[in-house]
């Protein structure tokens, strides 16, 4: 019994130990599989984040792809929207003039005396048709909107009386084209460069903006139409300064080599029953041509006064005076030379009983004790009343395309001291009457 237990053991020792040695074996066989396993999953490992840096290097050079695309497309959309705004910005303006005068006892003709924009006798005329272009500077949203221009070219027989030395012809007429600077200094300070109408006066050359049909004598003979030259206004409240230096009168460029100096200190109102008052002195000082055909070039001074108020948006009392002097003025071809002056003053009045109906009445006097601005020694009175109709006002609300079109009619009486008036049969006559019916129309857009 005893050898049987010993052999029991001893097998069983060598079992074990076979058993043994087959396990080590087969875990060293598991082991090598293992290994093989880690290495091909790192390589793949490897692989994978290599494939995953090269995804992301390609996707981070389309997202700067993209971004410059956006960039360059958010830059043409701001383009678009500052050429958009620029356009946006400029406003258009057309106006129509047409007319038909008759002055009696003068027939046919196209120089009746004192009628500075409208000397054409029984006949229609088309006196203007003004093209405007506009951009206004502000001081919102950044440099571009400090600048601005302005162009205003008239069409039409009026041409030819606006004429400037150097530039109109006697169909068109660029009375006004400049550029404009707003200077972000204070309230804004004005600085334009070009052509402009002048400051003197209280009437001006678009028919629309006056209150009567024929320009005034002052308008005329006493004051000048434009200049070519530098100004600058500033605006303090009520108070606006404006000084600017220019080539002389109605003229493009400079025909003497002197600059003439203008300024004009303007003060404006409104408060209760005043809607609207306005009170401004100009003057202009510098050398000028004599302007009669024989040389000679003087000095030359010019003041004005115009004050306005408007009353309860009804009744407008305007009065307008103008005082010019001229020195060295040759008056004939022998040399012989004197110093000249001229003046005279001008009221309005101005009522509005309706939206569609205006009646103005226009008084003045004008002394040419020279001759130099008429061409006779003489005292000149006009009297002119004139009716407004608009009759498309307020037929549709706030209707800009109807309410600016206006039907005129006025008569006019010259009378002066002195034979000055052409007669039919080519005599003489102290007073000269007239009637003149006009259509106009104009819009801004």
């Amino acid at each position: 019994m005893k050898r049987l237990t010993i052999m029991f053991l001893i097998l069983t020792a060598i079992s074990y130990l076979c058993s043994d040695k087959s396990f080590a074996q087969s875990s060293e066989m598991e082991i090598q599989q293992l290994k093989q396993m880690i290495e091909q999953n790192s390589k793949q490992n490897d692989e994978l984040m290599r494939r995953i840096q090269q995804l992301e290097s390609e996707n981070a050079a389309k997202d700067a792809e993209f971004d410059k695309f956006i960039s360059a497309q958010e830059a043409k959309d701001l383009k678009y929207d500052g050429i958009m705004t620029f356009f946006d910005s400029i406003d258009l303006g057309f106006a129509v003039d047409t007319s038909y005068q008759y002055v009696f006892n003068r027939g046919a003709t196209d120089e009746i005396q004192l009628r500075s924009l409208y000397p054409d006798n029984q006949q229609f005329s088309i006196n203007a048709f003004t093209v405007s272009i506009a951009k206004t500077p502000t001081m919102d949203d950044g440099l571009m909107n400090l600048l601005g221009f302005r162009a205003d070219i008239l069409f039409g027989q009026q041409a030819d009386s606006l004429g400037a030395d150097g530039l109109d012809s006697n169909v068109v007429s660029p009375y006004q084209a400049y550029l404009q600077f707003l200077a972000p200094i204070g309230n804004g300070l004005n600085v334009y460069a070009g052509r402009f109408v002048t400051l003197a006066g209280y009437e001006v050359i678009e028919g629309y903006k006056n209150p009567n049909i024929t320009r005034s004598i002052l308008f005329g003979y006493a004051i000048p139409f434009t200049h070519t030259g530098i100004r600058a206004d500033y605006s303090a409240g009520p108070l606006t300064l404006t000084a600017g230096v220019n080539n002389g009168w109605d003229t493009v460029f400079d025909s003497n080599g002197d600059a003439t100096i203008e300024s004009q200190i303007a003060f404006s109102y409104s408060g209760g029953a005043v809607s609207d008052a306005w009170v401004g002195v100009t003057g202009y000082f510098g050398k000028e041509d004599s302007g009669l055909g024989f040389g000679g070039t003087g000095w030359r001074e010019l003041v004005t006064a115009v004050a306005s108020v408007t009353l309860f948006e009804k009744l407008t009392l305007v009065a307008d005076a103008d005082f010019g002097w001229q020195q060295d003025v040759i008056f004939d071809e022998f040399g012989n030379e004197d110093n000249v002056s001229w003046w005279g003053i001008a009221g309005y009045i101005i009522v509005d009983p309706h939206p569609a109906v205006t009646l103005a009445l226009r008084g003045e006097y004008f002394d040419d004790p020279d001759g130099y601005r008429t061409g006779l020694n003489q005292k000149l009175f006009e009297f002119t009343p004139t009716i407004a109709l608009k009759p498309f006002k307020g037929l549709i609300a706030d209707n800009k395309y109807l309410d600016n079109f206006e039907a005129r009619a006025e008569f006019r009486w010259d009378h002066s001291d002195e034979r000055y008036f052409i007669t039919e049969d080519d005599g003489l006559k102290k007073d000269q009457y007239g009637v003149m019916g006009q259509l106009l129309y104009w819009i801004e857009l």
